[in-house]
Order: structure tokens, then sequence, then C-alpha cells
């Protein structure tokens, strides 16, 4: 791996401290690990908040129904007691009483209930399970997927069989890949930007971004910066520039992509040099950019 000096754009060996062309100080390991590591604690750390705070809801939502069923129990054991009252003291009642066709009420119904209550609630424990292990699931599958910059357009294109891939390929893009200054990838149904801006261009991830955002090429606007997954994909490193071959504006350099997380400050960027290689870097620092988009 080699380091950029964000000066002069000159390639420095790994070890090197300063630019041996300008002298502007570069970034250590040490600096670079310290920042992943920060990124990969807070992560952690948001991920267990997300997991306590679900759990503390099922615990507040099985104590309401807990008191709910308490107070249903309590409400028919207080009618009761009235009914029994009532027959102590009312005149008729004492009366049929004597009535050998008379029989006491009957508490069936209220044992049967009794009887179902627990397994009432054994079936809300099961239901509560089942909710904390899909609110797991999630919490762990959003972790991943957002940590590895993917997105759920990128997971179905890379399990889509081959014969809806043969599909893919069957459309008519004739005309798109004899459009000047875009390299059409048929594969992934990629259009990405191949003029001399892709080469000379160096900006701070920001000014990418709106770069991308108000590109108009080939009758086109809606450029974006490439995920990550979408910017390996292109990247060859049999090759010296290490990039798949029909590129023609190609700058030996970094190319910005998306953020490591969404409140980050650093971004992934990947090396087209010689070797080729994936890092990431502070957004503040300059990169070329080469914009893209799905057609």
């Amino acid at each position: 791996m080699v380091k950029i000096c964000i000066n002069c754009n000159a390639e420095n060996l790994e070890e090197a401290l300063f630019c041996k062309k300008c002298g502007t100080k570069l970034p250590t390991l040490k600096e670079i690990e310290n920042a992943r590591r920060e990124e990969q604690e807070e992560a952690d750390r948001k991920w267990r908040e997300d997991i306590r705070r679900t759990k503390e809801k099922n615990e507040a939502l099985n104590e309401t129904r807990r008191n709910e069923g308490s107070v249903s129990v309590y409400g028919s054991s207080r009618n009761n007691s009235e009914e029994r009252a009532l027959s102590i003291h009312s005149p008729e009642l004492n009366s049929s009483s004597s009535n050998k066709d008379y029989a006491p009420p009957k508490r069936q119904n209220h044992r049967a209930k009794e009887e179902e209550k627990p397994q009432r609630n054994i079936s809300l424990i099961i239901i509560n399970l089942s909710i904390v292990l899909l609110f797991s699931v999630g919490a762990l599958g959003y972790f991943y997927i957002d940590k590895e910059g993917m997105d759920i357009n990128f997971i179905t294109n890379k399990f889509t069989d081959d014969s809806s891939a043969d599909k893919t390929n069957s459309k008519d893009t004739n005309k798109i890949e004899e459009i000047e200054g875009i390299f059409v990838d048929s594969n992934r149904e990629l259009m990405w930007q191949d003029n001399i801006d892709s080469k000379k261009m160096i900006l701070s991830w920001k000014d990418a971004e709106n770069y991308c955002d108000n590109l108009f090429l080939g009758n086109y606007i809606d450029w974006r910066i490439p995920m990550k997954p979408e910017l390996e994909s292109i990247l060859d490193t049999d090759n010296n520039p290490a990039i798949k071959e029909g590129f023609e504006n190609i700058s030996k350099t970094f190319y910005w992509s998306t953020p490591i997380k969404s409140d980050s400050s650093f971004a992934w960027h990947v090396f087209f040099g010689k070797g080729g290689g994936v890092d990431y870097e502070d957004m503040k620092n300059l990169n070329s950019v080469r914009c893209v988009r799905n057609y």
C-alpha cells in the first residue's frame, strides 16, 4: 500500500512520514488504526444500546399485559362477592332458598378462566421472545450491511441466478456504449463516468458529492458517488493502473466512495495505482472522483 500526499498527489512509501516531493506530513498507520478502532467501538456501543432499549420496551409491555390480566380476575372476584352479599340480604333470594329447585350460582366459568390464564401467559412469553429475536436479527443485519457499505440492491444483484443475468445481458446497450465519456458495465447495469474530469479532478468528499449531484453527462443527471462494493467491482489488481479494461481516463490515485458510517467523518476510497487497494480517510482530504449511475 502507498500513501498519497493530499497536497501534491505524490505517491509515497507506506512507512514514509513526510511527502518526498513537497514535504507535507503524511498520516501515520497508528492514526489510521485509532480511527478505525474508535469507529468500531462507537458502532458496538450503539448496537448494545439498541438491544437494551428493545429489552426494556418488551419488559414494560409484559408488565402492562400482566396488570391488565390481574384487573380482569379481581373484577370477576368482586362481582361474585357482591352476588353473595346480595343473596344474604335480599328477602326474595332468601325466600327462594327454601325452594328445592334452587341451585347455588355456578363457578364453572371462573375456574375455566383461571385454568386458561397459565396458557395465556405462556403464549405471551412465546410472542415476546419472538419479538426480541426479530429485533435482534434485524439490528445485527443492519449493523453488518451499514458497516460494509452495502445496500439491498447490491445484495440482490449479487445472488441473482444465471438465467436472470442472461436476460439482463440481452438488453440493447449498443447505443449506451457509444456515448463519449461513459463506460457501461452491463453485468451490474451501471454507467461510469469516464471523461477527462475523472482523471484530473481532485476534490474533498463533500465537493465530490456536490460534483456528482450536479453532473450532466450523456444527457443524464442522476449521477452519484459510487458505493464501496460498486467501486471495488472495477478494481483489477492484475492491471496497471489497477482498473478493469475499457476505461480510458484513469488517475493512479485514490477515488472517493461512500462514508464508512452514516454519521462518520471518514469515507471509503479505492486506490487504482499499481497493486490497488481499499482504505478510508478523513473526508476533508482530497481525492479523485468517478461518478456512477444505474440504468
